[in-house]
Order: structure tokens, then sequence, then C-alpha cells
């Protein structure tokens, strides 16, 4: 028998290769420890008979209170006592002050780099179905969107009116929150950036929404019963668009569409990342940086992985190198950002599947709402 282990801590809710593991969601933390002898879960009485349930076949759940010190030192070395394990492997945010209290009790703790759990990054048919219904949820938001804007006038400033009162960003991030949680879901900050608040892509948006500019709607949201994220966006614009922007739209539309072609096992995120780069390019949208170190034109990777965290393996950036294998969900969301007009940024959700993609975004796509 080893005497090494792996040894996690942590909340079902906020971490996510702890869930990954365990299948226990919880808002407390617990222990996770994993070595030849099985795979164990260590939690409180509060949560012990419905981690029984919920857990993983094949963890053996285990009571805090059943230990002669319950605190987690304590636990821990009992349990390593027990098991006879001398080495346990964690993960690189591992507590600080309870490594060092585990070395001084002779146990070794030696951080691990790069994914704690390999097999994270490759998603399984159910994993897969549990993104699709939180994909499903946020087009269902989008939707409500493209409604609300569909129902807009505007007034003689040029601004949008809703229901008598001016149609700001946050009422529109609300409107689309409620309508992820009628879906089951939760949302993760959900952006409604308009005009030159688009320019900047994690800008949530603020104040009122203009007509004939650019609204860049991102939704991410995190399915309640299973942890899954799905993300989708779309930039649209109540009323007419700008020559500029039209332009703008369909080279990332382009670009979105060709990187989705050439997703496949064997392809190298690196590789379509350029491709759809030179789309935007050879479209006239130049990528740099002005005078005031601010960057503008496509200076974000293409896309990232998805699933029991919103941003996880594999990155699809002009960095990775390593061919993808299959079994990945990513999203492919190419952007364009100028401070003088704002942003355009489309994303779908793919899976990586033999031959190509399978598409998990079922929404169209719309620029203009009269």
């Amino acid at each position: 028998m080893s005497d090494i282990a792996k040894l996690i801590i942590g909340a079902g809710e906020r971490l996510a290769d702890i869930r990954y593991a365990s299948g226990l969601s919880t808002p407390d933390d617990f222990l996770y420890l994993e070595s030849e002898a099985g795979k164990f879960v260590i939690c409180s009485s509060l949560e012990f008979a419905r981690a029984k349930v919920e857990c993983k076949p094949g963890v053996t759940v285990l009571n805090t209170a059943d230990f002669a010190d319950s605190a987690n030192l304590g636990v821990i070395a009992e349990f390593a006592q027990n098991q006879q394990i001398t080495k346990f492997l964690v993960p690189a945010d591992f507590p600080l002050k309870l490594a060092d209290d585990l070395r001084m009790r002779q146990i070794s703790v030696e951080p691990l780099t790069g994914a704690f759990f390999a097999g994270r990054e490759f998603k399984t048919r159910d994993e897969v179905n549990q993104i699709i219904r939180a994909q499903r949820a946020a087009e269902r938001g989008m939707r409500r969107a493209w409604e609300i804007l569909g129902e807009a006038s505007v007034n003689r400033k040029k601004i949008l009116v809703w229901h008598g009162e001016t149609l700001s960003s946050e009422i529109l991030r609300t409107e689309i929150d409620l309508e992820l949680l009628r879906a089951g879901t939760v949302s993760g900050n959900t952006i409604c950036a308009g005009g030159v608040q688009g320019s900047q892509p994690h800008n949530l948006g603020s104040g009122p929404l203009a007509a004939d500019a650019p609204i860049v709607i991102d939704i991410f949201p995190r399915d309640m019963a299973t942890g899954y994220w799905g993300d989708l966006t779309r930039t649209v614009v109540k009323g007419k668009a700008g020559a500029t922007v039209k332009k703008a739209y369909d080279a990332v539309k382009a670009a979105r569409d060709l990187a989705q072609s050439l997703l496949k096992p064997g392809a190298i995120p690196a590789e379509v990342t350029q491709k759809a780069t030179a789309i935007m390019e050879a479209a006239g949208f130049s990528t740099g940086r002005d005078d005031a170190g601010i960057d503008y034109g496509f200076f974000h990777s293409l896309g990232h992985g998805v699933g029991l965290d919103i941003h996880e393996l594999p990155r699809l950036s002009v960095k990775n190198h390593q061919p993808l294998q299959g079994g990945e969900v990513v999203t492919v969301e190419p952007g364009l950002y100028y401070a003088a007009w704002g942003g355009i940024r489309l994303e779908n959700l793919v899976s990586v599947i033999p031959g190509g993609i399978e598409l998990l975004t079922q929404i169209g796509d719309l620029l203009e709402i009269d």
C-alpha cells in the first residue's frame, strides 16, 4: 500500500475540484482524501447523512465527530496515522497554516503543479448534458433581453425607454437574471455593456442604454442542481448599426465560424486562434495598445474550457500549443474592442468530438432589433 494520498479541503459550492472528486456540494468546508486504500469524504454531522446519499459511488463518507479531535488538523493527522500516510499531495492553494501544522507532525505536504484532476478537462456525456442544461438557461436569458429591447422605445435623446422608464444596463441585467433563476440557475455577473462600455470586455455595464449603439450581452449561469456552467455572448443594436459596427460584427462572426470549423481532436489552439485573428485583421481591424496603455482590437483568448468552473482548461490562445484530444467543452468567442464606439463579441459553446465539434448553443445570431 502506498503511503501517499491526495488531500483537498474546501466547500463544494466554491471549489470545483472537491465537487468533481466527491460529487458533494456544501456551503461549508469538508475534506476529500484519495489513496490506494480508496476515496474518502470527511465532513461534519450537519452534512454526514446527505453526503452518504450524494457522494459518488465508491466514496466512503466519515464523520468528523468520530475522530478524537474534530478540527481539520486533528482529523487529517488521525486519518494519516490510521492509513499509514506519510505524504499528502495538495493543490497549490492549500491553506499554508494547515500545511505547516501537518509538517510539524512529521507529515509531508507537497503542492502539485498543474491540474489536480486532469480528467476534469475531458467531459463525459453526462457532464456535457449538464452543461447543455445551463446553456439553455443562458439562451432563455438572452431571448428575454431581446424581447425587452424589442419592446423598448427610443426617446428624443436616443435613449431606450421601457415600461415608461429609462432602460438601463442594471434593469436589463435584472430581467435576464430573473429569467436565469426561473430556469434553475444563478447568474455569474451578467454583462450588459452598451456603447463605449462594451470596449472593456468585462465591464458589467451601467446607466442608460442608447439606440443605434452596440450592446454586449454576456450571460454565464451556473446550474444550481449540478454546479455546471453555461456561457453565451451576443452583441445587438436597438435600431440601426453604423457601418463600422456592421463591418466589425461581420468580421467577428466570420472569425468565430471559421474557428468552429477548425476545432477537432488534434487541432492546436494557437493555430486556430491565429487563423481567427487573421480574418479580423484582413477586414481592417488591427490589434494594439494606445498611448494610454489601453488595448484595442482582439486582445483576449479565443476561448476557454467550461465545466464546474466558468473558466477552466483548456485555453484557446496563442500560448497553447497542446493539441486538443476530444472531450473538451470550450467557448469560441472572438471579439473586437475600440474605445471610440464600443465592442463586438459573439460566443458559442462547443464540445470537441471525433472529426469536429458538437455545437451546444442553439440560439442564433442577431445584430439589429427594431
